[in-house]
Formats: structure tokens, sequence, C-alpha cells
């Protein structure tokens, strides 16, 4: 009669952090993070101050809420259906790629 064998979990050992160096010495490019809460909304037709995702809240509810992505110095648009009743909420900064010092289109 043959015995089944125990299945022996395998171990796994770290020996090195094998994270790529980092261009500009891995510092922290400005953005918030998911632990922030922002609570500010903005209307159609303002200034976005700071490009992030950001949540759109219809009006009455003719739409459920969806997150866009928007750049700084565009402006909020209306809505085609609650026109200037939509709202904005930042969720989370984030920067544009070509904003970005080491994406940045040469000219």
């Amino acid at each position: 009669m043959q015995t089944k064998k125990k299945a022996v979990p395998r171990r796994i050992v770290r020996t090195r952090d094998h994270r790529p160096n980092l261009k500009g010495g891995g510092k922290s490019r400005h953005h918030t993070g998911h632990g922030e809460r922002h609570t500010s909304l903005f209307a159609a037709g303002e200034i976005v101050k700071e490009t992030g995702i950001y949540e759109v809240v219809h009006d009455h509810q003719h739409r459920t809420a969806h997150e866009v992505v928007m750049l700084s110095g565009d402006s909020f648009p209306p809505c085609e259906t609650c026109e200037g009743r939509v709202r904005f909420r930042l969720i989370r900064t984030a920067p544009y790629i070509f904003q970005d010092e080491d994406f940045e289109e040469t000219e």
C-alpha cells in the first residue's frame, strides 16, 4: 500500500529588493494618494486647478456617478442632460504624463 506524501509548503526567501533605480533618486512626485478625501465640489464652467481624477455627480441622478480625468487649466464641462447642474469632486491628483519632468514634450 502506498502512503501519500504530505505537501510541504515552499519557503520564499528574499535575498535582495529588486526594485529598479528611479530617475531623480526615487524622490516622490506631488500627488495625493487614496488616503485623502476631498469634499469640495466644482461646478461646470469653473477652471480645473489640479490635474487628477474627478468623480462626476449628475443632477437628479439621471446617470450614476463616474470618474474622469481633468487637466489643470481646462474648465469643467456642462453635461448634455443636466447642463450646469453637474458637479465634480476631486478623487485624487495625478500628474498628466506630458507635464511630468521626465516626460515633458520638447519643442
